[in-house]
């Protein structure tokens, strides 16, 4: 199961601010072992885990 509240939190604080960890338009990230997978839009983030989607606003 994905805390999506705890995903958003991380993704709209640092997606854009840490080029370390957040340099690609589109990759995966693990939450846990859990792989988040996502794309950089210019107006907000694709987001996909377990079959699930959800898009945030940047």
């Amino acid at each position: 199961m994905v805390d999506w509240e705890f995903v958003a939190e991380q993704f709209q604080e640092y997606a854009d601010t840490d080029p370390r960890h957040w340099n690609s338009d589109e990759g995966c990230i693990y939450f846990g072992e859990v792989p988040v997978f996502y794309q950089r839009q210019d107006d907000c983030f694709i987001l996909e885990a377990h079959g699930e989607v959800v898009e945030l606003p940047r």
